[in-house]
């Protein structure tokens, strides 16, 4: 697994919190699906955070406009904003059948990048197959 050190612009996401992590990840997901006329093109992550009593999960989705925006926010879905920076990224192919592989990847990135505690660590669903793993690691890894 070799990850390689990009700069993630900052995201700002709809957001629906897993009651439990990982068994209701899916179903944070599904919260924001479900007010969506479609899933093409639409972009969505997920967010670890870790805490004093384990992992943290959140389900976000990019907003097409400012519009939809408020509309999710009058929904009662909150409004996440990450700060850009440098992270590590790991590109995992055919990623439902190794879901099983995302906590040692990014355990293994963590080992061998460090990791900003600042920003979340981050999965970029790019599309049904491909997952992008994504660990903010600290600012002196820009040059590496």
């Amino acid at each position: 697994m070799t990850a390689t050190i990009i700069q993630q612009p900052a995201l700002r996401l709809i957001t629906a919190r897993s009651a439990k992590f990982p068994e209701g990840n899916r179903a944070a997901f599904r919260a924001l699906e479900a007010h969506l006329k479609s899933l093409k093109g639409r972009k969505f992550y997920g967010l670890v955070y870790e805490t004093e009593t384990g992992l943290d999960y959140h389900a976000g989705l990019v907003p097409d406009n400012e519009i939809e925006e408020r509309r999710f926010a009058a929904l009662g879905f909150p409004i996440t904003e990450i700060a850009a920076g440098p992270c590590a990224r790991v590109k995992m192919l055919d990623w439902s059948s190794k879901t099983d592989q995302i906590g040692p990847s990014f355990g293994a990135m963590i080992q061998q990048h460090g990791i900003d505690p600042s920003r979340p660590q981050m999965e970029y669903y790019r599309s049904f197959t491909e997952l992008h793993l994504l660990l903010p690691v600290p600012r002196r890894e820009q040059s590496a």
